[in-house]
């Protein structure tokens, strides 16, 4: 089980402003859910151009679509654009662009 982590930053956030010293004066990495350490707290001076922001860092796992998905996205993308661009035509382009590339439109990946 993975804890997902937070950071907490002090950085220049004054876009009328040139900065005045480092981007980022300090940064803190914490698990989820803990409040602003006071450590970029007292760094904080109101109206001084630098802002506390949080961004979450914790990166999750890419799910992949299998190839029947893709393949069934694919197909009624395809149809959509036909029956916007051509709608009298559709069935036709339709045959022809499903003979020409089997394998985009089976949920292949083109890049291999």
């Amino acid at each position: 089980m993975t804890t997902d982590m937070a950071r907490w930053s002090l950085a220049w956030r004054n876009h009328s402003k040139p900065c005045p010293g480092p981007r980022v004066l300090r940064a803190m990495l914490v698990p989820r859910g803990t409040p602003c350490p006071p450590e970029v707290l007292e760094l904080w001076v109101a109206g001084g151009g630098y802002s506390i922001g949080w961004e979450l860092v914790t990166q999750q796992p890419i799910r992949r679509w299998s190839p029947e998905a893709k393949a069934k996205a694919r197909r009624r993308n395809m149809r959509k654009r036909l029956e916007k661009k051509v709608p009298l035509f559709a069935d036709m382009f339709e045959q022809d662009e499903l003979a020409r590339r089997p394998d985009y439109f089976a949920g292949a990946d083109p890049r291999l």
